[in-house]
């Protein structure tokens, strides 16, 4: 196979780094991929910097530099960051730096994709391909998420549609269950497939979508997934859980709360919200109470009756065995509600799994490998308060790999997640972020997110990732898949809205006259 020179190995290159001449009338891009011959051996490089050079340039010139023909003395040189060679599959660093004159090549998709070709055993998917090399695909390996995943992107920045890409991966070649939390709606359609040569969509059978609602919380519209009620009791629910979603209450209106849980509990029949608000009514009524015990238990009741307006805690259960059904992604859809709730209801689905994983260690039918997937993390999993959702999900984060569950932190503000939470991430998916706190963020929690890295990502384009850590062969920004299941998380299309609503004007006003 003819290879394909790009450049000659300049002075000053060491075992991590070289310079090279790029060929005259050649240009390379960044994060292009290279090899050059060290002791024998083929190594991969990647070009990190490009720059153009002409030693008989200066500003004295001026203008006549095109009249002297003096562009034919212009090249350019290029670094490239070495990542290794190939040894029994295994990708090595070498110990040698490459010699001054040594010709660079471009490295050819065979090449390539034997780097980035995945390790069977450790069950890999493809989430994207190389920028610059759109026919070298680029794995995950499913097995690496035990040290847990971060997508992290400014807002709109595509990283619900990285996290859609991923679950597509694991249950398309997988028979795990995937659980998300979704806030904001944007995972409900993932039943659907689009159809670009007829124009429509259509429902699939490749694996099952259960959409879960809290009792009470709004619908989205057009769910073709089957829908269910997501029904968690107060006696399933820890006494902390109850406490976040009532808010902030006084010490003895909490002593009074839990007392009262308690009571129930220790009877052991199932009881809902309505069996608390009924039982916080009747010793209201009770007229040896003090007034000031009186007036304790009425704010108790208007909590709760606050929120049963915006969401019901039934006595009946959902068994947690329905999350884990294979093959099947269940979405926890809290879009619509408030803050406290969401956080709630986050960390109370978040404690229910890692409990059950623990319980049931062992047994792959009542606790398989599960795949967790929580939105708005920086709040959900927040550095500045010490909320129940918070603490749930640093325990589960430092804990839950060791019995089967694997999560996936998602976020457009990392600088705002636990410290602890973020060091326990050990892959990332990371697209475009401005921030540079964000970004310090990122760099002082990883061991492997390199300052090279962070420099990338400002100039990523829309649907550009860095991926870095075990779950990768290499670290490689890549074009994130296209995906085949409908992503609901766009933003509305403010011209064809107006078209829509235009049509819907003229036709009342023809059916008026």
């Amino acid at each position: 196979m003819s290879r394909f020179k790009v450049g000659t190995v300049l002075d000053r290159a060491s075992p991590f780094r070289f310079p090279f001449k790029v060929e005259k009338g050649l240009s390379l891009p960044v994060h292009e991929y290279v090899t050059v011959e060290i002791e024998g051996r083929t190594v991969l490089a990647e070009v990190l910097d490009v720059g153009a050079r002409n030693p008989l340039v200066s500003e004295s010139l001026g203008g006549y530099t095109e009249e002297w023909g003096i562009e034919r003395f212009g090249y350019e040189v290029a670094v490239a960051e070495v990542l290794g060679y190939l040894d029994k599959g295994r990708i090595m660093r070498p110990k040698y730096a490459p010699k001054p004159n040594t010709p660079v090549f471009r490295a050819d998709t065979d090449i390539l994709q034997t780097f980035y070709r995945g390790d069977k055993d450790r069950i890999p998917v493809h989430l994207g391909t190389l920028i610059h090399r759109g026919d070298v695909k680029v794995p995950v390996h499913l097995q690496d998420l035990a040290f847990h995943l971060g997508i992290f992107a400014q807002t709109r920045g595509g990283k619900s549609y990285l996290a859609g890409a991923l679950m597509e991966g694991i249950l398309l070649n997988t028979h795990f269950p995937v659980v998300v939390i979704d806030i904001h709606g944007d995972y409900v359609m993932m039943d659907r497939i689009k159809d670009d040569e007829k124009g429509g969509e259509y429902q699939h059978d490749d694996f099952d979508v259960v959409v879960y609602y809290p009792p009470g919380a709004p619908r989205i519209n057009g769910v073709t997934a089957e829908v269910r009620e997501l029904k968690i009791s107060p006696k399933q629910m820890t006494n902390e859980a109850v406490m976040t979603l009532l808010g902030h209450l006084g010490e003895l209106q909490s002593i009074e709360v839990r007392r009262i849980l308690s009571q129930f509990r220790e009877k052991g029949r199932p009881f809902g919200l309505r069996d608390v608000i009924g039982e916080i009514e009747r010793r209201i009524e009770d007229e040896s109470l003090r007034s000031d015990e009186r007036r304790r238990l009425a704010s108790i009741l208007l909590r709760l009756e606050e929120v049963e307006e915006e969401v019901q805690l039934p006595a009946e259960e959902t068994p947690i065995q329905e999350f884990l059904r294979p093959k099947t992604l269940s979405v926890i859809c809290l879009r619509g509600l408030r803050s406290r709730i969401q956080d709630a209801y986050t960390g109370i689905i978040v404690d229910l799994l890692f409990k059950n994983q623990v319980k049931n260690y062992g047994d792959v039918v009542k606790a398989p490998p599960t795949f967790l997937f929580v939105e708005e993390a920086h709040r959900v999993a927040s550095a500045n308060r010490s909320t129940y959702a918070s603490k749930v999900i640093s325990t589960a984060i430092r804990e839950g790999a060791k019995f089967g569950l694997y999560m996936c932190l998602i976020s457009q503000r990392p600088r705002s997640i636990d410290p602890d939470t973020m060091a326990n991430i050990g892959n990332y998916a990371v697209l475009r972020i401005t921030n540079a706190q964000d970004q310090n963020m990122i760099e002082n929690a990883s061991e492997s997110f390199s300052h090279r890295l962070i420099k990338d990502l400002p100039a990523l384009n829309q649907g550009e990732a860095v991926l870095v850590g075990p779950f990768v062969p290499l670290p490689a920004i890549v074009n994130v898949m296209e995906r085949r299941t409908v992503h609901h998380g766009t933003t509305p299309d403010l011209l064809s809205m107006e078209m829509k609503l235009r049509e819907h004007i003229e036709r009342a006003r023809s059916e008026r006259w």
